[in-house]
């Protein structure tokens, strides 16, 4: 199915409800996890067309390529000072002066480098900025050519390595990224629980430059790497086998009411897919050392808002970032006799209970040069009360009713959606002890 397709779909499911085009949210009960991807892929295909009609180009003295427009698929991934390529601000337009230079790699064993005009195999090469977005290639390209027409032979290989660094309680670090001319270049990084098979949390930069991503990059498949040794980890995430794991804890009849067609165990991402710019880096957000089971309403409503509306924000207040995202404690369901039981997807051989679905979500934003952060904290079960809800919150709410957050725009209140709320760092930290040690001296607004 096509993303037009699922649009005027899920348009004409939601006509009557929803007058102008609903935002994905709003959708949450509505849609399955398949059919709600494709529909936020395109909403937001939309939402990126009109940020990259208001701005422009100057490119008298150099190139400007467009972030939306002028790249091409399977993606090379782009170097530039050591580092990643990044837009200019929030233009979604990457800028070079004449003469400028930037690394082309197509990573992975294998791949090449393809352009109409190519004249030599390469997997990593060096094109030179000419006008517009026309580039050189010495010894590989013949004459200029558009950068946009630079693609691989097959899609850029991206990898999940342990590192010998270690995270909260002496836990495992994976780092995710591409190795170009030999050095890996970091996405993001994992904090990985390998007895209990839990993400703790993962971390990565999100600058004013993430405002603008590239829309309309198909989703790939998800990827376990080493990392889940023995189990077929997303057959885990299928509803068949979540109400079986239920079933052995609370019985077969309440698994049936706990996974319904509209409430069920989603893949849910801790660093978004469209929290990095470039196809290569939303590919690469795709191993299961990102994700953590997730209602699906919670997932694509509450858990949604805060990605879309936080990126925004960073982008729009100037904000340069650190994003912690996580996980903490086991969601309980209620069983026969009405007591609360923990939820997990795999018990192993020995019968430990690995892969829980937390209780909490939670993003942690800090900006290093300001010395601010706030976190903003879900809970992940539709199935508690509001009393129950209530007497989990473990902070005095800092978005509620405060002016400094009216950027964000989830429905808190919503149990079904994840019932949310913020808290200083310090409240935090005081209750869910994850983070590394930085200093922080006030809210991240």
């Amino acid at each position: 199915m096509t993303r037009l397709t699922v649009v005027l779909t899920t348009l004409v499911v939601a006509a009557i409800a929803f007058p102008q085009i609903p935002e994905p949210g709003e959708l949450a009960l509505v849609l399955d996890e398949e059919t709600f991807e494709d529909y936020l892929d395109s909403w937001l295909e939309l939402e990126e067309s009109k940020l990259a009609n208001a701005t422009s180009a100057d490119t008298k003295n150099g190139c400007s390529i467009r972030v939306n427009g002028d790249l091409g698929q399977p993606q090379p991934v782009y170097i530039r000072n050591n580092n990643y390529l990044v837009p200019t601000g929030t233009t979604g337009r990457i800028n070079f002066n004449t003469g400028d230079q930037v690394t082309v790699s197509c990573t992975g064993s294998g791949r090449i480098v393809q352009h109409p005009n190519i004249v030599s195999t390469v997997q990593t090469a060096t094109a030179t900025c000419v006008s517009n977005n026309l580039v050189s290639g010495s010894g590989w390209l013949n004459g200029n050519g558009q950068f946009g027409q630079l693609t691989c032979s097959t899609h850029s290989f991206h990898d999940a390595q342990a590192t010998n660094e270690r995270c909260f309680n002496n836990n495992l670090v994976i780092r995710v990224g591409f190795t170009v001319n030999n050095v890996f270049y970091p996405k993001y990084w994992s904090c990985f629980d390998q007895n209990r098979l839990e993400v703790l949390y993962v971390w990565y930069e999100q600058n004013i430059p993430n405002a603008i991503y590239q829309s309309g990059v198909d989703r790939p498949n998800w990827l376990a790497g080493s990392f889940f040794p023995g189990i077929d980890i997303n057959n885990r995430y299928t509803q068949a086998q979540q109400k079986a794991s239920i079933a052995r804890l609370v019985g077969q009849n309440l698994a049936d009411k706990y996974i319904t067609s509209h409430q069920f165990l989603a893949r849910g991402h801790l660093a978004a897919k469209t929290d990095f710019i470039y196809a290569t880096g939303q590919r690469s957000s795709f191993y299961f050392i990102n994700a953590a089971p997730q209602w699906q309403p919670f997932n694509a409503g509450n858990w949604n808002w805060l990605e879309q509306n936080l990126r925004h924000r960073i982008g729009q207040a100037g904000y340069n970032t650190i994003i912690y995202t996580g996980t903490f404690g086991v969601t309980q369901l209620r069983d026969q006799n009405n007591r609360l039981v923990d939820f997990y997807l795999h018990t192993d051989i020995n019968n430990n209970p690995q892969v829980p679905v937390p209780l909490y979500y939670y993003k942690v934003a800090y900006d290093p040069s300001r010395r601010l952060g706030t976190a903003f904290i879900s809970i992940n079960n539709p199935y508690y009360t509001e009393a129950e809800v209530r007497d989990l919150m473990f902070c005095t709410d800092r978005c509620r009713n405060n002016n400094a957050f009216n950027w964000l725009n989830w429905q808190p209140d919503r149990i079904d959606l994840g019932y949310s709320f913020c808290c200083t760092v310090a409240d935090f930290r005081n209750f869910i002890p994850h983070l590394p040690d930085f200093e922080v001296i006030g809210l991240l607004t």
